[in-house]
């Protein structure tokens, strides 16, 4: 069974507790958090509020002892590629382990956005990606988002030229949480020219049980020019262990393996993901739990008269009528940490899904706030 992030801390000794706490620790965009842990609802960053499975537990606690002092064995990177590629149907040369998705991501941009090269992106999405196309000196081509708050490929393709270096999907999108189609995505890749690198981010991908989704694994096995990126800070529950990898066609992999940095995870972190991986039974109960959490949200917003985006992932934006930043302030308060300000979407709140218990304490607080 799973374990909640502060029984995963306990298991795992206090030290690595220390380490581990320090991400969650930082400054808050708002302000400085609260130091106590344990009466505050962190519903800010998309975790995963259930923790690891046992069976992830197990591997960190057995790796622990044996990986810490020296420089690990290469096999330890070697056996989690060899698991995913094995995971997706595909083989080693098709996976590239990193530090999160979020090297994955740099790494795309540093690589396919040199000389000035253009990227284009819905608007909003995952800011990250912009951050490191700025530094690469890559203008971004930033298309707005439907008025259900989707990804417009219509206008996305249309907007790709012969110096668009890389197109960028996020699907589910964050921070909306909205999805785009396999039959969107078809039609999309149908018109994109071979010579575009089409990056697609699957971080929440785990969450999304509407069959009108799927993977863009599909198109790495067709050999298109797309690289998929995945993470396990999500369903996994291994935010603080910093694990990611990308899927993409042979040549794809060699051409971005050199932007890597040698042993950007550890010996522990590529055991906790190869048993997380393996354990599908874990990532379907994780799945549900956060469906069953979103879908009441989304019913008590309908009750009290609030729009909510159609969200398939383990958070959603809620469309307070009002300028976010003070209410984002007040939740704070009360002990409730929510996301911060989107500039595209200045009335819209994103609130991760957490527990049962965290998600009455949201709406109890919601409720305080709102109808004062």
């Amino acid at each position: 069974m799973g374990s909640t992030r502060r029984q995963f801390f306990s298991k795992i000794g206090a030290g690595a507790a220390t380490v581990a706490l320090q991400p969650w620790m930082a400054r808050y965009a708002s302000g400085a958090q609260p130091q106590a842990r344990n009466d505050v609802v962190r519903i800010n960053y998309n975790e995963n509020p259930y923790g690891p499975s046992e069976r992830t537990l197990k591997a960190i606690r057995d790796t622990a002892t044996s990986v810490t002092d020296r420089y690990f064995e290469d096999t330890y990177y070697d056996d989690l590629s060899n698991a995913l590629a094995k995971h997706h149907g595909l083989k080693r040369d098709n996976i590239q382990v990193g530090a999160g998705s979020t090297e994955i991501l740099k790494i795309c941009d540093d690589v396919f956005l040199r000389e000035k090269a253009k990227v284009v992106v819905a608007e909003p999405a995952y800011e990250a990606v912009l951050q490191y196309a700025a530094n690469s000196r890559a203008t971004a081509i930033k298309v707005p988002l439907t008025r259900d708050y989707r990804h417009d490929l219509v206008k996305m393709a249309e907007a790709v030229t012969a110096d668009t270096g890389m197109v960028y999907i996020c699907n589910p999108n964050n921070p909306t949480g909205t999805i785009v189609t396999k039959d969107e995505m078809q039609r999309f890749m149908a018109r994109i020219p071979a010579s575009v690198t089409v990056v697609v981010d699957e971080a929440y991908m785990h969450y999304v049980l509407d069959p009108q989704f799927e993977s863009a694994v599909r198109y790495v096995q067709e050999g298109r020019n797309m690289i998929v990126a995945r993470t396990f800070s999500k369903i996994h529950g291994l935010a603080g262990m910093r694990i990611g990898y990308a899927i993409a066609k042979a040549d794809l992999i060699a051409k971005i393996k050199p932007h890597t940095v040698d042993y950007t995870i550890t010996g522990m972190s590529a055991a906790a993901a190869m048993a997380s991986v393996a354990d599908s039974q874990n990532v379907q109960r994780v799945a549900k739990l956060n469906a069953a959490q979103r879908q009441l949200l989304f019913d008590e917003m309908k009750k009290a008269n609030f729009q909510v985006t159609a969200s398939h992932a383990s958070f959603a934006m809620i469309d307070l009528k009002r300028p976010v930043a003070p209410i984002i302030t007040e939740f704070e308060k009360r002990k409730v940490l929510v996301g911060r300000e989107f500039p595209s979407m200045p009335n819209f709140m994103r609130v991760t899904i957490g527990t049962e218990d965290e998600m009455k304490k949201f709406l109890a607080a919601f409720r305080a706030i709102l109808r004062a």
